[in-house]
């Protein structure tokens, strides 16, 4: 007989950290200074630059164009991205003449309201839809009273595990992500100890969906192949 776990016994969050690959651990160490990621955002964009650059003339390339007319094209580029950059700017000098500073803050403090609610709204349907997918998976496991008391406190234990982890101050970015391997593989275990492997598999293939309905029989072949679980 099928035996439905509470809605917040798999929070996904909690255990999408218990099941997550190493590349979680890449969560950035407090107490980096800003300099240090607006260099690397430099970096990236650099790099990206110079990707596009070699890109547009691997086109140049295969489209057979000459020297001379890539130059030309390099500077109608040049050009229309200073045309945009003075029509950005004169459009700042417009709208700082038809508001004030009170209208302008307030303007802002809105756009910022509405990405934040944006934002939240999204987050809150990705956790439904993953809670959706978590409750019937387990519902199909047909777990024992005992197992689902077993997985009741391997939850709050990777909650209070995460909130110690969050408290806690760390040296350097590699003692951290120690500390976070460390605390995946302890969850790992007591999972491992409750499911099988198969059902480790499902759980893990869950965790990689996003927006996935349906919750037949053949989920199992509906999740094979998809990309890498992310971390929430």
């Amino acid at each position: 007989m099928k035996m439905t776990l509470s809605r917040k016994l798999l929070a996904p969050a909690l255990l999408a950290v218990a099941i997550a690959p190493l590349a979680l651990s890449a969560t950035a160490a407090p107490g980096k200074g800003e300099g240090d990621w607006a260099e690397k955002r430099q970096q990236w964009h650099q790099a990206h630059a110079e990707r596009k650059a070699e890109q547009r003339q691997a086109l140049f390339e295969r489209a057979g164009i000459d020297e001379a007319t890539r130059e030309a094209l390099d500077e109608a580029r040049s050009e229309h991205r200073d045309a945009m950059r003075q029509l950005h700017e004169q459009h700042r000098e417009r709208l700082a003449e038809i508001l004030d500073d009170d209208q302008r803050a307030a303007l802002e403090e809105a756009r910022r309201e509405q990405r934040e609610e944006r934002r939240a709204e999204m987050m809150e349907q990705r956790r439904t839809s993953m809670q959706e997918r978590l409750e019937a998976l387990v519902d199909d496991w047909g777990l024992s009273d005992e197992e689902r008391e077993a997985l009741r406190e391997t939850r709050e234990a990777i909650y209070s595990d995460m909130a110690e982890l969050r408290g806690r101050d760390f040296d350097s970015r590699s003692e951290r992500r120690d500390a976070m391997l460390e605390m995946r593989d302890r969850h790992q275990a007591a999972l491992a100890e409750i499911l099988s492997d198969e059902q480790l598999e499902e759980l893990r293939e869950t965790m990689m969906q996003r927006g996935e309905r349906g919750y037949g029989k053949d989920r199992g072949k509906a999740y094979r192949g998809h990309g890498e679980m992310r971390g929430n």
